[in-house]
Order: C-alpha cells, then sequence, then structure tokens
C-alpha cells in the first residue's frame, strides 16, 4: 500500500484536499503522495499543428505542486510524514484511479479550476467517486 493519495491542481479546493490528507496522513502514520496531472493538447491553427512541449508542460505541473507543498509544509503540517510529489501525464481522474488500486485512501477536492460554476462537484471528482479502488475523500472548500 502507498498510503494516501492526495489530487492537486492548484486550486483552492485541491489545496484544501492537500492540507487535510497530510492531516489524515499524520493521524494514521502513512506516507503521502501529492499528484498533479497535465495532458499535452493539440492545437490547429487551420493548416498548421502546434504541439507545446511537454515538458515544458510537465515542469509548470511541478511549479504548481511545489507550491502547493510548500503552502502545507511552511503550516508544519508535513512534518514527520513520508511525502513524495509527482506530476503525471494524462486525464487526471483515471490517473487517479490507476494510483487508488494502491492506495489506503484518495484525496481530492470537491471542483478544481475546470468545469462551471455552481456544480457541486467537478467532472474528476465525479468520476473518482465513481470509479476508485479504495475509500475516497471529498474535501469541500470552506
Amino acid at each position: 500500500m502507498q498510503g494516501i493519495v492526495v489530487g492537486v491542481d492548484g486550486s483552492e479546493n485541491s489545496l484544501d484536499a492537500l492540507h487535510w490528507a497530510a492531516a489524515e496522513a499524520r493521524l494514521r502514520s502513512l506516507s503521502l503522495r501529492v499528484v498533479g496531472t497535465f495532458t499535452t493538447p493539440i492545437m490547429s491553427t487551420g493548416y498548421e499543428l502546434a504541439v507545446p512541449d511537454p515538458a515544458d508542460l510537465q515542469s509548470a505541473a511541478e511549479t504548481t505542486l511545489s507550491a502547493a507543498v510548500d503552502v502545507v509544509r511552511e503550516a508544519g503540517e508535513l512534518d514527520g510524514i513520508d511525502v513524495a510529489v509527482e506530476a503525471v501525464e494524462g486525464h487526471a481522474g483515471e490517473r487517479l484511479i490507476t494510483l487508488s488500486r494502491d492506495a489506503e485512501l484518495l484525496v481530492v477536492g470537491s471542483r478544481g479550476h475546470g468545469g462551471f460554476i455552481g456544480l457541486l462537484l467537478g467532472s474528476v471528482t465525479t468520476y473518482v467517486v465513481n470509479h476508485a479502488e479504495c475509500p475516497v475523500v471529498v474535501v469541500r472548500h470552506t
């Protein structure tokens, strides 16, 4: 088992999820795996295709994750917890489901950056709740 997996996309909801997951990891003496995802879009300008460098996208995702982890670390919430931070390519929901196979708990925020304002749950959160292979905690932004 890999402990607690938390999905982070840089939104306030995902930062709340990270705070909650850190507290739970400390309470249960578990490791914490902080995961963010990125996808490589293909953009068409009519006659040409533009594909961003996946390394740049991964770097941006890693920067977002590091900033979130730094906030929680500076609050002292990660002291004594084994923390792994990883940016992975792919659809967020699918990647989190894959990681849920070996996790004791999967933690996500109720909403991320995308989607429609006013929905109670974002599309990734809904996907994860319906397909995860471990217990899921959805943290609502306060």
